[in-house]
């Protein structure tokens, strides 16, 4: 398949799945009633939940900044926020995944850096943020869990348990990698020299591309800053988490403080569905919370879901369009992701 026709199909599945996930989303609300609850929801609160936003995203700059110490110190922050709101941007606005490639890719051509050592950074950022997002889980379980409708008790139950077996899994990963990091380049420099492995030239080449992959995970080699990065994980997500507080504030909901982490973990999941800037997705996700476990009404899922996706994309993507709209990114750079490979050696 030529690369037009995948992006092709890619659009298609993308905006299929937009029109589906809005459709389910709408089909049972009034509208009238929504515009209603929405003209009173209150523009302080609202403003503070972006603030709780934009706070987020500076510290993920600031996490990248701690990650990349490795590979670079002293990387400049501004070069690392305005790869991060790019891709926001671009994820906000292009199906598929190419905002998340676009991090990377920028910072390397900016910074003279590998790319693949940024990218494998930026890999090791989603996985900071899963591990971030389930610890708050974990305090929403054992602290939380309260106010539910009834009809939330046995999806709650599924949750729980699934959540305990991704933590099992999650464990010898870490390990694996707590393991590898001080061995990474002598098991490099024997792969390189290993005739066994020469004889088979492709896995000596997938070998050594992952170690070298493996050179952006270089926080593994320090535990202070393995709990450094954690602890700014949390802190990323801990802002989000606020903000979805602050949202449910703003609609003044009869919900329990811990609502806001769950709403944190079903957005997580909605924006995960390859749609533009999570639309339908994340809308659907929070109606889902709001309704399903909190027995609200489809017209409140409906009002929070359109409030609560401007709130948590809106911000971001408008930050990094006033970098294109200053001459701060060009479109030339975006055109040429994908097309000229990696922008530099490892």
């Amino acid at each position: 398949m030529t690369a037009g026709r995948k992006r092709l199909l890619t659009w298609a599945i993308s905006l299929f799945l937009t029109v589906v996930l809005l459709y389910f989303f709408l089909r049972n609300a009034h509208l009238s009633k929504v515009w209603e609850e929405a003209k009173e929801a209150s523009i302080l609160w609202i403003l503070i939940a972006i603030g709780g936003e934009a706070v987020s995203i500076v510290l993920r700059a600031v996490r990248w900044r701690v990650m990349l110490r490795e590979v670079k110190p002293g990387i400049p922050i501004g070069s690392l926020l305005r790869a991060t709101l790019v891709s926001f941007t671009i994820s906000g606005l292009v199906p598929g995944r190419v905002g998340e490639l676009a991090k990377p890719y920028l910072l390397s051509r900016w910074e003279k850096l590998p790319f693949g050592s940024l990218l494998a950074s930026v890999v090791l950022e989603r996985g900071m943020d899963l591990i971030a997002i389930f610890i708050l889980w974990f305090v929403y379980i054992f602290f939380g869990a309260e106010g539910l409708s009834p009809e939330a008790d046995a999806i709650m139950d599924v949750f729980t348990r699934l959540s305990y077996v991704f933590l099992g899994a999650s464990i010898p990963i870490a390990i694996f990698l707590l393991w590898l990091m001080p061995r990474r380049r002598i098991l490099d420099r024997m792969a390189k020299r290993s005739g066994r492995l020469s004889e088979y030239p492709w896995v000596q080449k997938v070998v050594r591309k992952f170690l070298s992959f493996a050179s952006g995970l270089g926080m593994f080699r320090k535990k202070r800053v393995i709990l450094y990065v954690t602890l700014l994980s949390v802190s990323v997500w801990g802002w989000i988490a606020f903000s979805c507080w602050a949202l449910l504030k703003a609609l003044n909901l009869p919900v329990p403080w811990s609502a806001s982490i769950l709403l944190l973990m079903m957005v997580s999941f909605g924006a995960a569905i390859p749609t533009p800037g999570g639309i339908g997705g994340v809308h659907k996700a929070i109606q889902l919370a709001l309704v399903v476990f909190y027995g609200l009404s489809e017209d409140t899922g409906v009002t929070a879901g359109i409030l609560g996706h401007a709130v948590m994309f809106f911000p971001g993507i408008l930050w990094g369009l006033g970098y294109f709209a200053l001459g701060r990114v060009h479109l030339r750079e975006i055109k040429t992701i994908g097309q000229e490979g990696e922008p530099l050696n490892t």
